[in-house]
């Protein structure tokens, strides 16, 4: 991140979480036409993966507020640990907390300075957070708290897709100021400690969800134009050299 000390850049995130300052009604919109059909793929591919490695485990969130949809109907930790650098976006997480028949706790904290000890955990997670940190940083941290052989798992927006490019570059409001989707460069950081599965998402969904959006309006979203543009995605996203052309990620990996 050249130009920007990260004290700089965290002290804007924590402000833009704090305030709420992102304006993101207009892609909502959108991403309930492009992303319909692919968020049920998303749930089926990490349903398979949670339960495979969640179950009985001691597990970090990075990111807070989003820890239960991870978690809810599909297993049981040992213990949850939720972090954020925002004091607000982590009071979201604590005000989901009820009866639980784990052990879970919330820490104010910067990802990029993890202040646990080494190998603490058997899987790392989060969703649409890696993109706000510096990832060379991060997951220096992440694998040195990991325990042999812990699992990561992330969703994540890319920006390799020149259009996608474009798009952000003119709709600055909808994101924060020092954010940045995930390139190849970055998947070289992360394959250096780990190993690395993918499966990505929303191409074509995401051209024809902007159709489906305009005849439909905001709703009807499981219809034949975007059910359309879906199955071309999965067939693409097969293709390896493809892979730049999309817009979200999952990683899943393994420490070395």
């Amino acid at each position: 991140m050249p130009g920007k000390s990260l004290d700089t850049i965290n002290k804007t995130e924590r402000e833009y979480w704090d305030e709420n300052k992102l304006e993101r009604s207009s892609i909502k919109r959108l991403r309930r036409h492009a992303f319909h059909f692919s968020y049920k793929r998303q749930e089926k591919i990490l349903n398979k993966i949670i339960r495979k490695t969640f179950e009985g485990k001691e597990l970090l969130e990075l990111g807070s507020h989003e820890w239960l949809s991870w978690v809810k109907g599909r297993v049981k930790p040992k213990k949850i640990t939720c972090i954020n650098i925002s004091q607000v976006e982590l009071d979201k997480g604590i005000k989901n907390v009820k009866e639980l028949p784990f052990e879970i706790e919330f820490h104010l904290m910067d990802a990029n300075e993890l202040i646990f000890e080494d190998e603490s955990f058997d899987v790392v997670y989060g969703g649409a957070i890696l993109h706000h940190l510096d990832i060379e940083k991060t997951m220096n941290h992440v694998y040195r708290v990991l325990k042999p052989g812990g699992f990561i798992l992330f969703l994540e927006p890319m920006n390799i897709n020149p259009i996608y490019k474009i798009y952000r570059k003119m709709n600055p409001k909808e994101r924060t100021p020092d954010e940045h989707a995930l390139v190849g460069t970055d998947f070289k950081i992360i394959k250096k400690k780990f190993t690395f599965s993918h499966e990505f998402f929303d191409f074509m969904s995401v051209f024809f969800g902007f159709i489906s959006l305009k005849i439909f309006g905001d709703k009807k979203y499981g219809n034949i134009i975007n059910r359309f543009g879906f199955a071309l995605d999965v067939v693409i996203s097969k293709i390896p050299f493809l892979y730049v052309l999309f817009a979200r990620v999952i990683i899943y990996g393994q420490k070395r």
